[in-house]
C-alpha cells in the first residue's frame, strides 16, 4: 500500500505542541478530534502560514521523484524482486527476464497508485502539517498532471505483467484496486480499520514476482506475502501515533485517534503478534536446514513483539518510532536476507 506516513527529520514547535495533548490525555479516552478547519486549496498559490516547510521549486523530474514517494515503492520493488527470486529456487538459470519484468510492474504500478491516492488524498494533506509541503497540495504539481502521471504508470504496470501471463497481471490488478479504491476511495475517511483493509496490496508485490517466474506459487511465498500484509498495520499505527492530533484536525479516523490508548496499545501488541506467528510458519520453510539463521530470524521478530509490548505498557511518541523502527529494520533484513540466501544456495 501506498500511504506511508512520510518521517520528518524533527518535528516542529507546532507539531511538538500538539503532541502535548496526546501525552497528556487519559489512557481511557480516545484523541480528541477538534474542528475540522478547511483550507482554501483552490488557488495554486495558497498562502502557507509562517512555518511550514514548502519545498523550493525544484526541477520537473525532482518534482515528480518527489512525488512518487521512492521509499515506498522502492520496497514494494524489492519485495516483487525477492519473490521472482523465491521462483528461481526451483527453475534453472537466473531468470533476467522474470526479476526485471517483477521490478518494472511493482515499480510502476506502486507509482502510479501512489500518483491515484495523492490526488484523492490532496483536500487531507493540505490541512495537515506533516504533509501540507507535498508537492501536489504545495500547487508544484496540478491534479491533472498527477492523474496523467499516474494513468501511465499503471498501463505500463499492467502491460508488463500481462507480457509475463494472467496470475500476474491479476496480482498487480487486485493491488492497484485494493490501494486506490478500498483503501484511499472507501476506507482510509470512514474508519480506523482502513489499513488492514489496505494491507492486500503490500503482499501483493511478492505474489506478482513469483508468478511471473514461476507458477503454482510456493508456500514459501504465500507466507511471505503474509507476513508483509501483517507487517503493514504495525508500521503505519506506530508512527501515525505521533501524528494523531494532526490526522484528528485533519479528520481521518486512523486507529490513535479513534481508540483510547489502552485500546490501540493492545492493537499494536497483537499486530506484532500475529507478524510473529506469521514469521514463524515462514521461517521454517524459508531456513529450513539452516538453525542458526532461523534463531536469529525469529529472535529480530520477537524484539519488534518487545518493542509494542513496551509501547503498550508506557505508550510515548518516541516509543511509537522505535516501534516503527525495529519493524522497518526487520522487514528489510528479512528481504535481502531471502535473496542473499537464495543466491548462496543457487
Amino acid at each position: 500500500m501506498s500511504d506511508f506516513p512520510d518521517v520528518p527529520a524533527r518535528i516542529g514547535a507546532d507539531s511538538t505542541a500538539s503532541l502535548t495533548t496526546i501525552k497528556d490525555r487519559p489512557v481511557s479516552q480516545p484523541f480528541s478530534s477538534p474542528p475540522v478547519r478547511f483550507h482554501d486549496t483552490s488557488s495554486e498559490n495558497t498562502t502557507r502560514k509562517a512555518g511550514s516547510q514548502v519545498p523550493a521549486r525544484k526541477g520537473r523530474l525532482g518534482i515528480y521523484w518527489q512525488y512518487t514517494k521512492p521509499r515506498i515503492w522502492l520496497l514494494f520493488t524489492l519485495e516483487g524482486i525477492v519473490g521472482a527470486m523465491l521462483a528461481w529456487h526451483h527453475t534453472g538459470t537466473f531468470p533476467f527476464a522474470g526479476v526485471l519484468g517483477a521490478a518494472a510492474m511493482v515499480a510502476l504500478g506502486a507509482i502510479g497508485a501512489e500518483a491515484f491516492t495523492n490526488v484523492i488524498d490532496k483536500d487531507i494533506d493540505s490541512r495537515m502539517e506533516r504533509t501540507k509541503s507535498r508537492p501536489l497540495p504545495a500547487g508544484l504539481i496540478t491534479p491533472a498532471g498527477a492523474l496523467l502521471f499516474g494513468s501511465i504508470a499503471i498501463v505500463g504496470s499492467l502491460v508488463v505483467a500481462g507480457l509475463f501471463g494472467p496470475v500476474p497481471l491479476l496480482f498487480i490488478a487486485i493491488g492497484l484496486i485494493d490501494n486506490i479504491v478500498i483503501y484511499s476511495l472507501l476506507s482510509k475517511r470512514t474508519t480506523p480499520w482502513s489499513i488492514v483493509l489496505g494491507s492486500i496490496s503490500g503482499g501483493v508485490p511478492v505474489w506478482a514476482g513469483y508468478a511471473a517466474v514461476r507458477l503454482p506459487i510456493s508456500p514459501v511465498a504465500w507466507l511471505l506475502g503474509a507476513l508483509v500484509m501483517a507487517w503493514i498495520p504495525l508500521h503505519i499505527w506506530s508512527i501515525a501515533y505521533a501524528y494523531a492530533d494532526d490526522y484528528a484536525s485533519a479528520g481521518v479516523p486512523m486507529a490513535p485517534v479513534a481508540w483510547s490508548q489502552r485500546q490501540f496499545g493492545m492493537a499494536l501488541v497483537a499486530a506484532s503478534a500475529l507478524l510473529f506467528a506469521v514469521a514463524l510458519l515462514g521461517d521454517a520453510l524459508i531456513w529450513k536446514g539452516n538453525i542458526a539463521i532461523m534463531i536469529i530470524a525469529d529472535l529480530a521478530a520477537a524484539g519488534v513483539i518487545g518493542s509494542a509490548a513496551k509501547f503498550a505498557r508506557r505508550p510515548t511518541v518516541k516509543q511509537g518510532k522505535q516501534v516503527f523502527m525495529a519493524c522497518n529494520i526487520y522487514l528489510l533484513l528479512l528481504l535481502v536476507g531471502i535473496a542473499l540466501a537464495v543466491g548462496a544456495v543457487r
